[in-house]
């Protein structure tokens, strides 16, 4: 997948695309169809539970807003992840270990929080 959308005006079956302007309509998965008697595709049924729980925020405060966007961001594109704003505005990212921790604090910074 490159960079870039590019408008196409259809594509065949067995091909892969991806469709811009989504996130704010499905949070981790979904099945699209011009027909409503398409019965929707399951998810993955083998994700793994988060085990590992950190608290995050940016190191300068004015990026917050930007930091709970690629968060919401992070979480769409990951099914291992979940995110959660607590009532006292931390910011929770739980992960499936230290490894996947340290891809994620990666993937905020150089992919979601620009």
């Amino acid at each position: 997948m490159g960079g870039d959308l590019e408008v196409v005006p259809s594509v065949a079956a067995g091909n892969i695309c991806g469709i811009g302007g989504l996130q704010d309509l499905i949070q981790k998965s979904a099945t699209i169809s011009d027909s409503l008697y398409c019965p929707p595709f399951h998810g993955m049924s083998h994700w793994q539970t988060p085990v590992l729980r950190v608290a995050v925020e940016p190191t300068n405060p004015a990026e917050i807003p930007a930091l709970i966007m690629g968060m919401k961001l992070l979480n769409q594109s990951d099914p291992c992840v979940e995110t959660t704003v607590l009532d006292t505005g931390e910011l929770v990212l739980c992960t499936s270990g230290e490894v996947h921790l340290d891809r994620c604090i990666e993937d905020l910074k150089t992919r979601f929080v620009r």
